[in-house]
């Protein structure tokens, strides 16, 4: 159950992350006051997303050491170079294709005995 609650709480940090740069590339309306802004649904919900996968990781350290949790957490990266590429049509160039693969690699030798 804690390995669960450890990828749940990745894969909503990665999500989190998408609403975060979604709201970041929304226009805002000229004279609208800041405030207003950060009760958009997509900043709350990515907020609300993190606090959520803080809980599950939390919750996960309760039986994952954390010098293997932590770093497992560095997957999110991967998905995120991967899914801006797809939803955000930001570049996938090959130093970033195997800094991913380092990462991914880096954390299975993490979960080694």
């Amino acid at each position: 159950m804690p390995i669960l609650f450890l990828c749940v709480s990745i894969a909503l940090g990665v999500v989190a992350q998408m609403l975060f740069k979604s709201f970041a590339m929304m226009p805002k309306p000229e004279g609208q006051a800041l405030f207003w802004s950060f009760l958009d649904p997509k900043l709350i919900g990515g907020l609300g997303l993190y606090f959520v996968a803080a809980i599950l990781y939390i919750l996960s350290l309760q039986k994952i050491n954390l010098s293997v949790a932590h770093p497992t957490v560095a997957i999110s990266y991967v998905f995120v170079v991967a899914l801006s590429h797809v939803f955000f049509g930001e570049s996938l160039t090959v130093y970033k294709i195997l800094g991913s693969a380092l990462i991914l690699a880096g954390v299975a030798l993490m979960w080694q005995k």
